[in-house]
């Protein structure tokens, strides 16, 4: 799963904010702060546990499956093709890594 961490922002995705008093510069803090903390590209260093790969598999498939329906709807062909792709690979990863059923004997 992803993790939270801090790095610095790629040149692209910033622009440069005048600062005119203290308050927007504590305010400009704020922000920033707040936005490393959204980010997902270090590992923390303590990882939580996550759930079975059968529920992982599972739930990548919904997901995938929900945006290959967007792709759809936007009539981005090669897109939700390759969507779908990934969502019946996941499928079928879930179903590979069930646990078997014990039958009562």
């Amino acid at each position: 799963m992803f993790k939270k961490g801090k790095s610095s922002a790629s040149p692209a995705h910033t622009r440069a904010v005048p600062i005119e008093d203290e308050g927007q510069a504590t305010l400009h803090e704020a922000l920033a702060a707040a936005e490393a903390d959204l980010r997902y590209d270090e590992a923390e260093t303590e990882a939580e546990p996550v759930g079975s790969a059968e529920d992982t598999a599972r739930y990548i498939a919904d997901m995938v499956g929900a945006l290959a329906a967007m792709a759809g709807d936007a009539r981005l062909d090669l897109l939700t093709y390759l969507l779908n792709m990934a969502r019946v690979e996941a499928e079928l990863q879930a179903r590979q890594t069930e646990e078997p059923e014990q039958a009562d004997d």
